[in-house]
């Protein structure tokens, strides 16, 4: 699979280029909110099992899409949202195998 960089506009209104490759984001970018300049990193941990992982705004977003879908009211039966979780899932195998291993797996 073809990886890129990626840009994206952060909270504070910044073009920002990610330093990492990856495979096209799995959603519309500009309905997502990424965290600006200078947090390179993020802590997230495994609600389960309580590992931690270190994951970059693009991955941390992402990795909240899945989330947040898996949350909503009626998930289970909704195409959409299990659509969201699905693209997500393929977007981690694809860039981070790691962390979707601690985290998502």
């Amino acid at each position: 699979m073809k990886k890129d960089n990626i840009t994206y506009i952060d909270t504070n209104g910044n073009e920002i280029t990610t330093k990492e490759k990856y495979t096209k984001y799995p959603y519309d970018i500009s309905e997502t909110l990424l965290l600006e300049e200078g947090h390179e990193m993020l802590t997230v941990e495994n609600p389960f099992s309580k590992e931690k992982y270190r994951l970059t705004p693009i991955e941390e977003s992402v990795y909240s899409m899945i989330m947040g879908a898996q949350l909503m009211p009626g998930y289970e039966k909704n195409q959409k949202l299990i659509q969201i979780v699905r693209d997500g899932l393929n977007w981690f195998r694809d860039n981070n195998a790691k962390a979707y291993m601690t985290l998502l797996d």
